[in-house]
């Protein structure tokens, strides 16, 4: 695909208010909750020194490292929302409903993202 050829189905998929209004929403979310985290655990990280970035109910705590690696999920939550917005908008032309499911999945995979986040926030604190 050509970037004529993307920029071409990006103005339909722009077009599809649920798309629309889906990705704004998923960055709005994405921003919300990296601001909400990072507001939250970096005076903790700084005042500890570490983090604790994976906590299962079977064995715990079981990833600790230093402050500066909570920095590194809300990248990861923007990367992936960023290849998705572009995966998206480039396929909708040719597959409105892949291109919807994409979107749709990510929103489902963002809302479980923030649960996780959350508790991490909860288990640091």
């Amino acid at each position: 695909m050509t970037l004529e050829e993307w920029r071409f189905s990006a103005k339909f998929a722009w077009q599809d208010r649920f798309i629309k209004w889906s990705l704004m929403a998923n960055i709005a979310i994405i921003v919300g909750i990296s601001s909400y985290i990072l507001w939250r655990l970096i005076p903790e990280g700084i005042r500890s020194g570490v983090l604790t970035l994976h906590y299962t109910i079977y064995l715990g705590i079981d990833e600790v490292r230093p402050w500066p690696w909570i920095t590194l999920l809300p990248v990861i939550m923007l990367t992936v929302w960023l290849a998705n917005f572009l995966v998206s908008l480039g396929v909708y032309r040719k597959d409105k409903l892949a291109a919807k499911t994409l979107v749709s999945v990510f929103t489902f995979t963002n809302i479980i993202w923030v649960i996780c986040l959350f508790f991490i926030v909860i288990v640091n604190i």
